[in-house]
Formats: C-alpha cells, sequence, structure tokens
C-alpha cells in the first residue's frame, strides 16, 4: 500500500499542499475498498480533454451548441464570445470568494439558455453537432471506467437541453452542482448511502462542493484537474484540492488508486 501511495503522488502531473494528509486519506480509502466507495465527478474538462493530442482545445457540452449557434447565426459568435470571456474571467478570478462569484454564474447562464431559446436549436441539429463535436474522454478513461462500474457515480455537468423551447429548472452551474440539483427519489442516494468515502473529480473551484448534501461518514479525497493557466491558479487549486494534476490530460492517478483500491478490495474477500 505504502509504495502505490509513494507511485501516486511521485507521478510527474501530480502536485499536493499537505502530502501527510493525502497520504493518510488514501491510506484510509484503500482500507475502505470498494464497498465504502463513491464516486462524484464533473464530465467537461475532468472525464473529457481540455485539448487534443496537438494541443488544440476541445469543447465543453456548452460549447458544441455555441459553435451550433455560430453555424447558424454567425452574427451571434462575436457577441457570445464576449460574454463567455467576461464570465470566464469571473469564475477563475482567485480574489473572489464563491459566494461573490455566485450571481454572475446565474447570470451568465440564463444569458446562455435564453438565446438558445431565443434562437430556437432544433434537436436534430443538436444531435448532428453533437455527433461530430470536438469532446474527447481523457486517456485511460476505460480503465478507470471499468474499475467504477460496480461503484455509485454520479457525473455533474451543467444543463444543456434537449429541444430547446425552455430549460429545465433547477438552473445548473459551476458552483451550484451538488445534492442540491439531484432528485431526492434518485437511486443515487441509496447507492451511496452506505458507503463512507468519497472520490471527488472535478477541474474547476465550484467542483470542490459537489459532495454537498450527500450523506457520509468518511474520507473525501478532492483530485483537481487545472487545465490552463497555472501560475495564476496553482495556489487557489492546492488550498482546495488534496491533489493537483496539472496540465494532464489522462486519467492515469484516478486510475492507480481505483485500480490499488481494487486490489486491496480482493485481499479483504
Amino acid at each position: 500500500m505504502e509504495k502505490t501511495i509513494e507511485t501516486i503522488l511521485s507521478h510527474r502531473s501530480v502536485r499536493v499542499r499537505d502530502s501527510n494528509l493525502v497520504k493518510k486519506k488514501l491510506t484510509e480509502m484503500l482500507k475502505g475498498g470498494n464497498d465504502q466507495l463513491g464516486v462524484i465527478s464533473d464530465f467537461d474538462f475532468t472525464l473529457t480533454r481540455s485539448v487534443d493530442h496537438d494541443g488544440m482545445p476541445c469543447f465543453s457540452s456548452h460549447n458544441v451548441l455555441n459553435q451550433l449557434l455560430y453555424a447558424l447565426h454567425p452574427e451571434l459568435e462575436e457577441e457570445i464570445r464576449a460574454v463567455n470571456a467576461k464570465y470566464i474571467a469571473i469564475e477563475y478570478d482567485p480574489r473572489l470568494s464563491r459566494e461573490e462569484k455566485l450571481p454572475y454564474m446565474i447570470e451568465w447562464w440564463t444569458k446562455a439558455h435564453d438565446k438558445y431559446i431565443e434562437f430556437r436549436i432544433h434537436r436534430e441539429e443538436i444531435e448532428q453537432f453533437v455527433a461530430n463535436a470536438k469532446i474527447e474522454l481523457r486517456a485511460r478513461w476505460s480503465e478507470a471506467r471499468s474499475v467504477t462500474h460496480s461503484l455509485p457515480t454520479d457525473q455533474c455537468a451543467s444543463c444543456v437541453p434537449g429541444v430547446v423551447s425552455a430549460c429545465s429548472e433547477p438552473l445548473i452551474h459551476v458552483f451550484c452542482k451538488d445534492a442540491s440539483v439531484i432528485p431526492k427519489d434518485a437511486p443515487f442516494y441509496d447507492d451511496i448511502a452506505h458507503r463512507g468515502n468519497i472520490l471527488l473529480l472535478g477541474d474547476s473551484l465550484g467542483d470542490l462542493h459537489m459532495d454537498v448534501g450527500v450523506a457520509h461518514k468518511g474520507t473525501v479525497l478532492k483530485i483537481g484537474f487545472l487545465n490552463s493557466r497555472v501560475d495564476d491558479l496553482l495556489e487557489s487549486y492546492l488550498d482546495g484540492f488534496d491533489i493537483v494534476l496539472v496540465e494532464d490530460q489522462t486519467m492515469d492517478v484516478p486510475d492507480l488508486i481505483l485500480q490499488a483500491l481494487l486490489e486491496n478490495s480482493k485481499k479483504l474477500d
């Protein structure tokens, strides 16, 4: 177990603030085994790559709809890009608190959804763009997924509507992806009720709170993918996440943890 933990911490992309705390959490999580683990993960730029193999940007879910709007209404591109740039700067501003950012995020996603409604994007158009979208899963995702197939896994992403004549409530944005937006009768709660430990995966500081409202009594290990602006954001990410993965387009580290947990569970059986 100690060798596995050292392998994880010595990975080229790993940065930690408190290595002793991370070792303690990893030890407790590995001892608990599969039966005690639940996984909570963001989707865009967490399970998916932020850049492709050539270093070119990949799309987020919302960006697929934006690209569709650009294709159908080229005159909107400059306006939408300017709006996104404004709110992205606010989302990642390390000087602002979560509470200060909240109203801006609500304002941002409301404006975005209003655009989708206003221009009446059709399901067929969405399906066509999704099929050709530049959304790529991270390397070793399939290996990690094969380990988690028996674990309760909640994947959170900001709402992208189907047929855009209205958007479902509640509005989901980067700072409210937690249990408050999951229906109380969802199977997720029963699946995770007896599991004490949580592995949380995200790429934004807003993802730090995805475990809020999930009942558990054990360890929460938070892993953050820092995909860009490393010099500006590393300290903030280290303050929030137990492990920060710097410019890493793979699932290597989560997979190492999950594989070690699986092996340890076999020993416990």
